[in-house]
């Protein structure tokens, strides 16, 4: 059986609270929660908070990500994203998202068309940052890989990408 213990409290403020349990015991003192701002209607890069609509297939043109070999650079602490890299992810990212794409939903192919110039030689070292982009960019969802990678050189200044559902691919 419990007993209930008698409480007084007062407030000398209106943001705090004190309690005294018991006679001869610690005030505890509690502060009231103070009110917060509105949560953004968008989120990072202008997106909006609500899902992208579902869709089978998207196709978007970006930037050649920089080189791979300036995507990273060491610390004490190990490798960061290099400037270089952040600086072509915002500038990707916003010209993503004014392309208005869906989002694919579960696993997914992607197929890279890029241009027949030095910056998109290694299609190899392509996939990491484009990976990150449509992530970034709530295209795919994040930590997910692509089951199938295709790459072939075409017209264009830009590299032209084709998300598309594995299964329908």
């Amino acid at each position: 059986m419990t007993f209930p213990a008698p409480i007084r409290a007062f407030s000398p403020f209106s943001s705090t609270t004190i309690l005294v349990p018991r006679a001869g015991a610690r005030p505890l003192r509690v502060e009231k929660v103070k009110p917060r701002a509105a949560a953004p209607k968008t989120g990072a890069f202008g997106l909006s908070a609500e899902p992208r609509p579902a869709a089978r297939t998207v196709t978007v043109h970006v930037p050649a990500p920089p080189p791979a070999s300036v995507l990273y650079v060491p610390t004490p602490k190990g490798l960061v994203r290099s400037e270089a890299y952040e600086e072509w992810l915002d500038r990707a990212a916003r010209r993503l998202n004014a392309q208005k794409p869906g989002r694919i939903g579960a696993t997914y192919a992607l197929e890279v068309v890029a241009p027949r110039k030095a910056a998109a030689r290694q299609f190899g070292a392509l996939e990491r940052p484009l990976v990150e982009l449509l992530a970034r960019c709530r295209v795919i969802r994040r930590g997910l890989t692509p089951e199938c990678i295709s790459a072939s050189y075409g017209a264009g200044a830009e590299l032209t990408l084709t998300v598309s559902d594995f299964f329908t691919a």
